[in-house]
């Protein structure tokens, strides 16, 4: 990962009790109901190399999971959600992985990429259909819909946004 200055920026080494690391991102939903994706980079070092998710990353110590989604997301896009709210809490082998669903008022144009070899927005249908996402993105994009279904007609989804 780079840092604002281009420099190499080392993931934290953090980990909880029983060694898991623990790693918060988002959803980010665009007020027309598209979602901005990740496409990362495609290096054979990396988890999932080339394929599409959510930005965020690793939480480190002392860091709230909601600060360490909102610090990821802003080292990586120069963007910080302001309106989000806990979507999922997936509890992996190696990972404990916070899932939000926050709101994004920026276009590509306003954005930028510090991470990755490239972003987009997408509907929710196109991505899950199209696009080769990681399996923690489908899963949350799979949750927002599910959400978004549920919810009744004068819900909110996002509070404040």
């Amino acid at each position: 990962m780079n840092g604002p200055d281009g420099g190499e920026v080392f993931e934290s080494d953090f980990r909880l009790s029983d060694g898991r690391r623990p790693v918060a991102g988002a959803v980010l939903l665009h007020q027309d109901g598209r979602v901005l994706l990740q496409h990362r980079d495609d290096k054979p070092d990396i988890d999932s190399p080339g394929q599409w998710s959510l930005f965020g990353g690793g939480q480190d110590e002392n860091e709230t999971p909601e600060g360490a989604m909102c610090r990821e997301i802003g080292e990586e896009i120069d963007f910080t959600p302001t309106a989000f709210r806990p979507l999922l809490l997936l509890h992996g082998w190696t990972t404990e992985f916070h899932v939000y669903l926050a709101g994004i008022d920026r276009s590509l144009e306003q954005l930028t990429l510090r991470e990755g070899q490239g972003f987009g927005f997408f509907g929710i249908n196109e991505a899950l259909q199209h696009l080769d996402l990681t399996e923690v993105a489908r899963i949350a994009l799979e949750a927002t819909q599910l959400l978004q279904r549920q919810a009744p007609d004068d819900a909110v989804l996002l509070p404040g946004w």
